[in-house]
């Protein structure tokens, strides 16, 4: 029987009785009993999963954004009662590879299960995961043959850029000076893409001096402001590709004689909560943190019980702008 005659028999809705079995809603005694004697009034069973026990791979805790997409994805699996162990590459591919081999079935972590956020976008490493091994890649997606065959789901790095540069273009801004991150990643592949074609579609000439790559780190903002004022035509607005980047910048910015927004208007990327504590607020495009670890605990769930509906699709969340103190008009537009 299916889980809409479960439903029907227990005079509830198909996505509740959906969601109850995926351990992400409760219900009161009242309506869980009612569920459980239409499943055994059905004949239903529900798909058993063997997840138990998931491992984190993560970069680094030291940026906040991967500090709080780790406390968001351990929220979400405790919810479900599941085990997460967090296991910190350093960014560094030989690292990332030596997790997952111990990760692996029957090695000594004892892991169900692996959910995936890469600093380097390799995806050599899942050469050494069994085909049937629940494996899903969040956040940053990885290059390869092997990785089209494995779950992903993270945000939809493009789009949010594009509202970014977008918005600051709509208070006046031409000048828009971008601090992306390194360009082996795809995301900040994405987030470059967004911000061009942003620039383009608003009929704005793109010049490359504009352009700086780094790290995401508040050196590379701090550092990156210095080069962008040393231009013959500065710009008046600046497009960080990471929060952690922005706030860099903000904090450099007082050391040149520049107002946040006065001077120079500034948005950044994520939506860690340090943005809000930076003097003016940081403007920023946030990701959908909460959102990303249920689908991808989802998926492993999925997995784990063999289930049809268990796809490798891409998964692009939406993501948020929220302005704040930190974007003005261009000064010459108001002039």
């Amino acid at each position: 029987m299916s889980i809409s005659a479960v439903a029907r028999e227990a005079g509830v809705s198909t996505s509740t009785v959906s969601r109850f079995l995926k351990g992400q809603l409760r219900l009161s005694p009242e309506t869980e009993t009612r569920i459980r004697a239409a499943m055994g009034a059905t004949g239903f069973e529900a798909p058993r999963s063997t997840l138990r026990h998931v491992a984190l791979v993560i970069p680094e805790l030291s940026n906040p954004y991967f500090a709080q997409l780790t406390q968001a994805i351990t929220d979400a699996a405790h919810h479900r009662d599941l085990e997460v162990s967090v296991l910190v590459s350093d960014g560094l591919e030989s690292r990332e590879q030596k997790i997952v081999t111990v990760c692996s079935p029957g090695r000594g972590l004892g892991a169900d299960a692996i959910l995936f956020v890469s600093m380097t976008g390799s995806g050599a490493l899942l050469a050494d995961v069994p085909d049937d091994f629940p494996f899903v890649v969040i956040d940053e997606k990885l290059d390869g043959p092997l990785a089209a065959a494995r779950p992903f789901v993270g945000a939809d790095n493009f789009e949010g850029a594009y509202q970014a540069t977008t918005f600051l273009l709509s208070r006046g801004h031409r000048r828009i000076a971008h601090l992306a991150g390194p360009g082996r990643l795809g995301s900040a592949r994405d987030r470059l893409r967004g911000h061009l074609r942003a620039l383009r579609d608003a009929g704005v000439d793109v010049d490359p001096h504009l352009v700086l790559e780094g790290t995401y780190s508040e050196s590379f903002g701090a550092s990156a402001l210095s080069r962008v004022l040393r231009l013959e035509d500065p710009p008046t607005a600046v497009f960080a590709a990471s929060d952690i980047v922005a706030v860099g910048l903000a904090a450099a910015a007082p050391m040149h004689g520049l107002r946040i927004p006065e001077d120079l208007s500034l948005i950044g990327f994520d939506g860690i909560e340090q943005g809000a504590w930076v003097t003016p607020r940081l403007s920023t495009v946030v990701q959908p943190l909460a959102e990303i670890a249920r689908q991808a605990l989802d998926l492993l769930a999925a997995d784990a019980a063999e289930a049809a509906d268990a796809q490798s699709t891409p998964r692009l969340l939406p993501m948020e702008l929220k302005i704040a103190e930190s974007v003005g008009a261009n000064p010459a537009s108001r002039a």
